[in-house]
This record gives structure tokens, C-alpha cells and sequence, in this order.
């Protein structure tokens, strides 16, 4: 059995609005303001780690039977259910889950309260909260069904909205790009691009995608690897034309925009390209970016707890208590929630994308453990080192001497110290003798 190229378009779109989180909308314009008239160096850099990696990730993924555990098994099957675990906790109902609802409450639901009363406000959250994740559990509830709910109802609205944006923001640009104040565009872009985080987003919604097409009866492993990855494309493609557009028009908003914060950015644009409906457009697109980011990872946690408790706790039951988890979070405050989590998804980031990269050159050194072994062991070190330094400096130890060790590496001061050791560590390990293959 095969899908057909209408089910693979939506399969596409669904995987598109799963990516379009409000942070995805919210730093291109910053990004094209920033570059001016060097736009296009800046946004292709971005589009390159923002876009790349994220198809990279879910194309390795779908190789691997569409399950990151599968994935990082290459490694250690131990090492597989811990950074697995740790993945989807702390992009899931530790920070990312929270914080869409936290986010559609703050950009769709604020501006309309006319009140800054504490009470009032809780109150507003407490309802938008409630009333995100019910609509959350309504989809993800039938996981088969999520692929057909979210792309062809949700996405097709978010398009549109954000299609309104796009078409005034380049038929009546709003001035013109200013001077770059960019030294680097192209390395600015690519570095805003690779903080994203999207490649971790896209090795768990992988999984989802992957779940819901074996879902449609598709049995057959190199199809349900041949949609998702015609998926990942479609989704990719899109993903480049926002942000191309959503940057584009950051960046003609020239001097007229002279704050700091990347949120009020594209509130000023849509404001001011839009008028008095510009608030109103504005607070859709975000909840419906938010919505399906949520939906995504909530089926996400569902399908991967549920296999890690091999079918005790079922589906349902673990995504109703992702959703609570998230709500209650959500209710609590964010600040906290990121101090814990996001040195959690610094750390197993460049974990995620070695071995992702080398999954997909696994036919050059034919599967050779030795070679996921030795490169991911270097990665953690060094990541780990990375977090014993941010923990210890927060607590306000001197620790100088890790920075020191650490910034003789090339690309330290990119946050990308760990890219050279972790190819030359593969190179090594190549020639050592494979005790078996990475595949079982």
C-alpha cells in the first residue's frame, strides 16, 4: 500500500505547522533587520541550519525506522533511552509544550484584556490555558488522524494568515533596509539559524509523522521512510519561503523600528502594515503556529512513552498527562522552567546533530559502531564539560579554567567548539576494526 501525492502534500503541510513555532516567526524579521542591506547573505545562512538541519534530522529519523531511540541504538541502547528521554522531556512538557500556550496567551490573548489587574490576568491565563490544551488533546487524541486534522485544517489557515502578512509586507513595504550593521551576515544568519533548535524538534516529530503514516496501514519500512522524507522536503520548502518573506520584511522596516525586542518587531510590522486588524491577524497566526507545535509534540511524547513502558501506560493516558504537566507549568511562570531546561537542550544539541549527520553517511564506513561511539563520547564530554561550567558560573564559582581549556578549540566563540573534534573523532574511529555492524 502507498500513500498518494494528495496524503503526502498534507503529510507535508502537517509537518510544516509543527515546525512553525512562535520563535520561528518571531527572529527572521529581527534577522532582517539586523542585515539590511546584506539580506540575503543573512537569510540564506539561516535558511542553511534553520531549515537544513531540521530535514536532516528528520530524514535520519525516517531512515532509522522513524524513532530517534533506533537511531541513537547505534551508539548504546542504554545511551539510546537516556538521551532520548532527556530530548523529549526537556523540548516537551519541561519547556517547550508550556510555552506555546504560555506564548498564545501573551501575543493573542493579553493585548485584548484592557487590563493589567494581576488577578484579572491570572485568571485570562488560567482559561487560555485550559481551553489551548483541551483543543490540543482533541487532536491528539486520535493519533491516525492528526496528519489529516492538522494539515489540512489547521495549516491551510496559518498559511493564509501568515500569506496576508507576507503579500502587504512586499507589495507596500514599509521603507527600506537600512545599512547592515552586520560584520558577518552570512554567519549571523547561520548561527541564528542553528540556535533555532529546530533539529531537535524535528528528530521527535519524526516520530509522530512516522506513527501516524504506519497508522494509515502503510506496514512497509522504506515507505514509511519515503514519505516522511518527502514530507521533511515539502515542509522545508515552506519553512524557506516564510522565513524568506517573514525577514524580507524585517529588514524594509529600516530605522523605523528602534527597539530591541524581536516579539514587539513583528507586532510593529503587522500594526503597521495592517492597521487596526493587524492585532487580530497577528494573535491567530501565533495561536495556530503554537497549536500545532503543540499537537506535534504532545503525540510525540505520547507515542514514545507509551513504547518505552512497552504498551503499559497507554497512548491516551500519557499524552492527557503531558497536557496537565504542561498546563500546570504553563500556569507557574516560564523563568524558572528555563533556567533548568535550557541548559539541558544546549547541552544534548550538538549530541543530536553528530549523530544525526553520521547516520546519514552510515553506508561510508559501513556501519562501524566504533565510529558513533568514539565521536558521540567525545560530543558529551565536551557538552557536559560545557554544562558543569554554566552551572558552576551561575552559582558563582570561578571555573575560568574550563573556559580557558575549552576556547582553544576552533569555533569556541561561535558556540561551535565541538564541530572539529567530533569529525576527527569519526575519521579515527573509522579505522578502528568494527566489533559489529550499528544496525540490530
Amino acid at each position: 500500500m502507498k500513500l498518494g501525492k494528495k496524503d503526502i502534500l498534507i503529510t507535508g503541510l502537517a509537518l510544516l505547522a509543527m515546525f512553525l513555532g512562535a520563535g520561528n516567526l518571531i527572529f527572521p524579521p529581527k534577522l532582517g533587520l539586523q542585515a539590511g542591506g546584506s539580506f540575503w547573505p543573512a537569510i540564506f545562512g539561516f535558511i542553511i541550519t534553520g531549515v537544513g538541519l531540521p530535514l536532516l534530522g528528520v530524514t535520519a529519523v525516517a531512515k532509522a525506522g522513524g524513532d530517534l531511540e533506533l537511531l541513537a541504538n547505534r551508539v548504546n541502547p542504554l545511551f539510546s533511552k537516556i538521551i532520548t528521554t532527556i530530548v523529549i522531556l526537556s523540548i516537551g512538557p519541561m519547556l517547550a509544550i508550556p510555552r506555546t500556550a504560555a506564548t498564545t496567551f501573551e501575543v493573542g490573548v493579553a493585548p485584548f484584556l484592557g487590563t493589567t489587574d494581576p488577578a484579572t490576568v491570572k485568571m485570562a491565563l488560567a482559561v487560555t490555558t485550559l481551553i489551548f490544551f483541551l483543543i490540543t488533546l482533541l487532536f491528539v487524541l486520535k493519533p491516525t488522524k492528526i496528519l489529516d486534522s492538522v494539515g489540512s485544517i489547521l495549516t491551510p489557515f496559518l498559511i493564509l494568515f501568515l500569506g496576508i502578512i507576507i503579500f502587504k509586507g512586499i507589495s507596500s513595504p514599509l521603507g527600506v533596509a537600512s545599512k547592515a550593521t552586520l560584520v558577518s551576515p552570512f554567519t549571523k544568519g547561520f548561527l541564528e539559524g542553528y540556535n533555532t533548535m529546530d533539529a531537535l524538534a524535528s528528530v521527535i516529530f519524526g516520530l509522530a509523522i512516522a506513527n501516524s503514516i504506519k497508522g494509515k496501514g502503510i506496514e512497509d519500512k522504506k515507505e514509511v521512510a519515503k514519505v516522511t522524507i518527502s514530507a521533511g522536503i515539502i515542509a522545508a520548502i515552506g519553512l524557506s519561503a516564510i522565513y524568506l518573506g517573514i525577514s524580507y520584511i524585517g529588514s524594509t522596516t529600516g530605522t523605523l523600528f528602534t527597539g530591541d525586542n524581536p516579539g514587539q518587531l513583528l507586532s510593529f510590522v503587522v500594526d503597521s502594515l495592517l492597521g487596526s486588524t493587524g492585532k487580530l491577524v497577528l494573535a491567530l497566526t501565533m495561536a495556530l503556529a503554537c497549536l500545532t507545535t503543540s499537537i506535534g509534540l504532545v503525540a510525540s511524547c505520547g507515542s514514545f512513552f507509551n513504547r518505552l513502558t512497552k504498551g503499559k501506560v497507554s497512548y491516551n493516558t500519557i499524552c492527557i498527562i503531558t497536557v496537565l504537566i504542561s498546563a500546570i507549568l504553563a500556569n507557574m511562570g516560564l523563568s524558572k522552567i528555563l533556567e533548568v531546561s535550557a541548559p539541558l537542550l544546549v547541552t544534548v544539541y550538538p549530541i543530536i546533530i553528530v549523530l544525526v549527520v553520521i547516520s546519514l553517511f552510515d553506508g561510508l564506513f559501513k556501519g562501524n559502531r566504533a565510529v558513533y561511539i568514539i565521536s558521540i563520547t567525545g560530543t558529551v564530554i565536551l557538552s557536559l564539560t560545557n554544562l558543569i561550567y554554566s552551572i558552576g558560573t551561575n552559582m558563582g564559582l570561578n571555573l575560568n579554567f574550563i573556559k580557558n581549556a575549552l576556547s582553544v578549540l576552533p569555533l569556541y566563540d561561535k558556540g561551535l567548539e565541538w564541530i572539529i573534534p567530533a569529525f576527527l573523532l569519526a575519521l579515527v574511529a573509522n579505522f578502528v576494526k568494527p566489533s559489529n555492524s550499528s544496525h540490530y
